[in-house]
């Protein structure tokens, strides 16, 4: 199976989250989905208030902006709401996604994509990474070369890798190939794709 990994095209729009405190909550989830989860619904939070800006401007977006199908937030991926339809279509439970809106353009729908459930992919013997947090046990980050395991008969069609012996993730978003075919196919924007196995 060919995987891909998922990011943002470079100087695309990124997320914020204005409200400092739940930021500072979702922040300190680490790069676990589930923890976000939580945090979302310790502070009651149904759908996410957002703000939009350029990767490197220190002002937000105020007038409606052209949103691509997807938008980062840290790790978090956001997908618009046609590009969550397709995930769902094509396998993703659609409770792994968690709506948001962004203040420059109301009536829009968008959804973090935190995922229920996690897979353990990646060799991370076999693999090999650009940097690795040196704490015990030792977590691998940014991976350059990807190894999998025996990989199970079914992954959604996009989804988290777990970080061995943690309860982290790793940052990058894996995506299957005929996700990643259909993207292009049904014209959707701002994506970049690298090639993992």
């Amino acid at each position: 199976m060919t995987l891909w990994e998922i990011s943002g095209e470079e100087g695309a729009l990124v997320g914020y989250v204005p409200d400092e405190k739940l930021s500072m909550a979702m922040t300190l989830c680490g790069i676990n989905p589930g923890a976000v989860r939580g945090a979302l619904g310790v502070a009651n939070v149904n759908t996410v208030d957002m703000q939009l800006g350029k990767p490197s401007a220190a002002t937000v977006e105020k007038e409606r902006q052209i949103v691509p199908d997807i938008v980062f937030w840290s790790w978090i991926a956001i997908f618009s709401d046609r590009a969550a339809s397709a995930a769902i279509k094509f396998g993703c439970e659609p409770d792994e996604f968690w709506q948001c809106h962004f203040q420059s353009n109301p009536g829009e729908k968008f959804f973090f994509h935190l995922p229920t459930k996690s897979f353990d992919v990646v060799d991370i013997e076999k693999s090999s990474f650009r940097q690795s947090l040196p704490i015990d046990p030792r977590i691998p980050m940014f991976i350059e070369l990807l190894v999998t395991k025996q990989l199970p008969n079914y992954l959604p069609p996009c989804f988290r890798a777990d970080i061995p012996r943690t309860k982290q993730v790793f940052s990058e978003l894996f995506v299957r190939e005929d996700f990643k075919l259909a993207w292009d196919r049904k014209g959707f924007n701002g994506a970049k794709f690298r090639q993992l196995t």
